[in-house]
């Protein structure tokens, strides 16, 4: 399904696990493979929060408790982000899409790590995602957990268009999994690329069905 953005789209929204970057579906699962961390407390976690038992900054606190007593630091985990690399024509697409005028954004559940590491410099006007602390030995000392993860996606698209002073409307959402679900249902635009389940095709306005990102540039 192919469809040309509408006239009017200024701000282009971004998921990163799985459509920025290859090689995950989520980087927190990427992270607890690569350490081990225990697999029945990950599950214990995640069933609480989606029963409305833990907050997501409980959950967001928990991961990292039980990656921190697996040894994961700043540097490890720099070394489990080198297993995996950018969508084919990410940043070219990004550079692209920023010379034309476009206000490029990132409303992600990943890590401010991750994004840092395989797009620095990347031309975004704002960047809505987990954020990690480290103490001067590079350990884990905590972070700041985004309020626009998962249904909350769509929350921060619209705060994202009220600083740009922009309607909804004049926003696109390109993402790949139901966590994007309710952004991209929000957004005057939506893309999906590596799709992951029929229901982001299902509310798609675009699927890009090739591994290059760069095919964006033709239906912006």
């Amino acid at each position: 399904m192919t469809a040309r953005a509408p006239a009017d789209i200024r701000l282009i929204a971004f998921d990163l696990d799985g459509t920025l970057v290859g090689g995950t579906i989520f980087v927190w699962q990427t992270l607890h493979e690569y350490f081990g961390s225990d697999p029945r407390r990950r599950a214990q976690a995640r069933e609480d929060y989606f029963a409305g038992r833990i907050s997501y900054a409980d959950w967001f606190a928990n991961d990292l408790e039980l990656l921190a007593e697996q040894g994961a630091d700043r540097a490890r985990m720099l070394d489990c982000f080198d297993s995996l690399a950018l969508t084919p024509g990410a940043a070219e697409t990004l550079d692209a899409l920023a010379a034309r005028g476009y206000v490029l954004t990132v409303i992600s559940g990943s890590l401010d790590l991750l994004l840092e590491h395989l797009l620095p410099g990347a031309p975004f006007s704002h960047v809505l995602i987990n954020r990690l602390r480290f103490d001067s030995a590079g350990r884990i000392a905590g972070g700041e957990p985004t309020p626009y993860d998962l249904a909350h996606k769509a929350a921060g698209l619209a705060e994202l268009a009220r600083r740009e002073d922009l309607g909804l409307q004049q926003c696109a959402f390109v993402g790949d999994n139901t966590n994007d679900l309710e952004a991209m249902r929000r957004a005057g635009f939506a893309v999906g690329v590596n799709v992951k389940h029929p229901d982001v095709r299902a509310v798609a306005d675009c699927v890009i069905e090739g591994p290059d990102l760069r095919a964006l540039l033709g239906v912006s």
